[in-house]
């Protein structure tokens, strides 16, 4: 049969020779890829293999600073391979309730990264290619991330409520602690589906611990191997009275010294590491509960904008922000520029701007009828307006309350989503 194969592929015409080596040629290369990949798990349908582990590995490591070491990596790996089971996990089940991140959505998520890292916008990915880090893996990351927060809202948000109960509740606790000591902390959660796992969880809590105490930042680590919802904001959970939390969590944040690990302390949840960022004394009003009324001027600009594209916006930014005497002078300012919108911003909270840095430093600080800015977003250069403040004494508003008590009900209850997500998978992890 080969010598029959042989004169027949001898006696084709040229073209068709020609034609079937350029084939050969390119898939040879492309099954001898497909073959060297190693399937690592299988999750339901889906395949991971060893390229994307050992990719968001790498990624881990030269974001956080560990020192790249074969012991590490095999440290790291199952935690890693955790995260990556449970990303698959979310995708589709965001596919089986029709809901995706949008390529937009992705764009603004790297962009607030940027923000929150001081970077230059378009710097992500130049970070990613100078520590050898393809985008694809930080942007299957982040589409994770967004999904996620779409089936949150829509499976695990309508059966969660407030009453106002629970806010009498929180506005007593905190009458009862003013003049105590207050504690802004940041954590790591290591969950436990099951009771037989705690074992494998807290090991891979300690492993965690490890590479901070070898000097890891706290906050880069939480990022990347932290499973709770305050993950992307490097764990912060914000200010933490006493008697707040899980008792054992309380005590442990009580009697930690300032920006130190604590050992992983485990609660009904699972595994948690805690690090205390700075203390003070509580009081009624605090100034992240603070409610603003602005205006916001938009001037469009892409995000391929050319310098002097962004340099005229930019003055044009700075010439209507020294024209404004009263926060409604940005609607008129608006109608002479072109490209411009303007929008009313009604009670919002000062904590909430702490996404973009530089509108958390420099909007509370206004005065009425001041300006900020020009501040770049997703959509082009954003001028704001104070108009007017609430707030600044007595306990915070019940609404403020009400969205705390909210997120935390929302976060144990997105814990249990996921734990029931990886009970009914299949999941078939390779030696």
């Amino acid at each position: 049969m080969g010598s029959a194969s042989l004169l027949e592929f001898e006696s084709m015409p040229a073209p068709i020779t020609r034609a079937l080596v350029t084939i050969a040629l390119v898939l040879v290369p492309l099954l001898a890829s497909a073959q060297a990949l190693r399937v690592v798990a299988r999750v339901n349908d889906d395949a991971l293999t060893d390229f994307e582990l050992v990719q968001r590995i790498n990624f881990a490591i030269r974001s956080t600073g560990l020192q790249d070491g074969a012991d590490v990596r095999q440290r790291i790996a199952p935690q890693i391979l955790r995260q990556l089971i449970d990303e698959r996990l979310q995708i589709q089940d965001a596919k089986r309730l029709g809901v995706r991140a949008t390529e937009s959505e992705v764009t603004q998520r790297v962009s607030e990264i940027e923000r929150a890292s001081g970077m230059a916008r378009g710097q992500f990915r130049q970070y990613l290619q100078g520590i050898g880090v393809p985008y694809e893996i930080a942007a299957h990351q982040i589409e994770a991330a967004i999904a996620w927060s779409k089936i949150v809202r829509r499976r695990v948000r309508p059966q969660v409520e407030v009453s106002d109960a629970e806010i009498d509740d929180a506005l007593a606790r905190i009458q009862a602690n003013v003049g105590k000591t207050e504690a802004r902390v940041a954590e790591i959660f290591v969950p436990i589906d099951r009771v037989e796992q705690a074992d494998e969880a807290k090991r891979n809590a300690d492993r965690v611990l490890e590479q901070i105490r070898r000097g890891a930042p706290f906050a880069a680590v939480a990022q990347q191997f932290s499973y709770g919802a305050t993950a992307q904001s490097g764990g912060d959970i914000g200010w933490v009275l006493p008697g707040s939390l899980d008792p054992a969590l309380d005590t442990a944040i009580e009697r930690l010294p300032l920006r130190q690990a604590s050992d992983p302390i485990r609660s009904a949840a699972g595994w948690h590491i805690l690090y205390v960022i700075e203390r003070r004394q509580f009081a009624t009003a605090r100034p992240d509960d603070v409610r603003l009324r602005l205006v916001q001027m938009t001037l469009a600009l892409p995000a391929n904008a050319s310098a002097e594209e962004t340099t005229r916006a930019t003055a044009d930014a700075q010439g209507a922000m020294a024209s404004v005497r009263k926060c409604n002078d940005l609607h008129s300012l608006a109608r002479q520029l072109k490209g411009a919108t303007t929008g009313d911003l009604n009670g919002v909270r000062v904590g909430d701007l702490a996404a973009n840095r530089q509108m958390y430093e420099d909007i509370p600080k206004l005065r009425e009828g001041g300006t900020a800015g020009p501040f770049r977003v997703a959509e082009g250069l954003q001028v704001v307006a104070l108009c007017s403040r609430e707030g600044t004494g007595g306990l915070p508003p019940r609404d403020v309350i009400s969205q705390q008590i909210l997120l935390q009900k929302l976060e144990s209850a997105g814990r249990r989503y996921m734990r029931d997500l990886r009970r009914v998978a299949t999941i078939d992890i390779k030696p």
